[in-house]
């Protein structure tokens, strides 16, 4: 009969030195973490763009427009509008009478691409697809509707409601956890943090991240004293999935939309998570609108009157 691993037979509480906020973590293990994320962490690390990246951009940083000019007439054109007015008309008059503003800038731009990039690489209603990398997976979805005993056809008929495009989690893990520039932001290893303002108060509890909370610590516990596979002495972590929804659209200069399917790792800290620059969350599934079919209308006003006919 397998036996629980040994790590999990020789813990025991261990408690880190205060910091300069009066805060410090208690492990359940059997010697502290060798990786620790929070250890060289920055300032650059808690802010979508520190002071000092900021200040280090070029004056004439444009991009993805190529000139100064350029940008000011896009500035213009996307964010004066659909209906230009008067004062639309002025604001335009202020950019060509500008002493910086090139004509010939204008004229040697190219408008396609840098709307493109823009809208990150827009496509066509469908075009997207083509984007999708090999590890992508479609396939079709099916729903089975029932029709009462009185309708021509009784039974479940099977009709095809669109499809699925979506990555196996598995693979989107390893991934993310061997991708070196979120790796070293990964704890592996939960802890209870808890605040102490002078060594004679007690500590107090302080819940903020997926990784310290009792659910994750639980997790990983029960995960120590599983039994584990033979011959593998491999250190056995938790991996916490965030997943996300919300329909969206491709761009803001198109009809183009999704309802894509986002995967975040709860072993990452929410400061990061919620960094745009820092790319977090991962697609993992593009969900389709319900079919606009008549005959799949026809499936679902069924379902929905076929009770009432009983």
């Amino acid at each position: 009969m397998p036996q629980p691993s040994i790590s999990s037979q020789a813990r025991k509480i261990l408690k880190s030195t205060r910091n300069s906020f009066g805060l410090f973590r208690q492990y359940c293990a059997a010697l502290f973490p060798e990786h620790d994320p929070d250890e060289n962490l920055a300032s650059g690390d808690l802010m979508d763009q520190s002071p000092e990246f900021m200040s280090s951009l070029p004056v004439d940083s444009y991009h993805p427009y190529p000139t100064q000019s350029s940008f000011l007439l896009g500035e213009w054109y996307w964010n004066d509008g659909t209906k230009k007015s008067q004062s639309s008309f002025n604001n335009l008059l202020k950019i060509v009478g500008h002493p910086d503003f090139r004509p010939e800038d204008v004229a040697r731009a190219n408008w396609r691409h840098i709307n493109a990039q823009l809208g990150g690489g827009s496509q066509g209603e469908d075009g997207w697809e083509d984007e999708l990398d090999g590890d992508w997976i479609e396939t079709p979805i099916r729903i089975k509707v029932p029709f009462h005993k009185r309708t021509l056809r009784p039974g479940q008929e099977e009709f095809e409601a669109g499809k699925l495009y979506y990555r196996k989690l598995v693979s989107v893990i390893r991934e993310k956890i061997s991708r070196p520039s979120s790796h070293p932001h990964l704890h592996h290893e939960p802890y209870e943090l808890y605040w102490q303002p002078i060594e004679a108060t007690e500590g107090v509890r302080v819940h903020g991240e997926l990784y310290s909370s009792e659910a994750f610590i639980e997790a990983h516990r029960d995960l120590q004293d599983s039994p584990g596979e033979p011959g593998c002495h491999l250190p056995r972590i938790i991996a916490g999935l965030m997943f996300a929804s919300d329909g969206t659209h491709l761009t803001a200069f198109s009809n183009a939309k999704l309802w894509p399917l986002y995967l975040a790792i709860g072993n990452e800290s929410k400061y990061r998570r919620s960094k745009p620059s820092c790319q977090a969350f991962e697609h993992v599934a593009y969900f389709e609108t319900v079919s606009t079919s008549p005959l799949l209308w026809k499936a679902q006003l069924i379902c929905l009157i076929a009770p009432r006919l009983l």
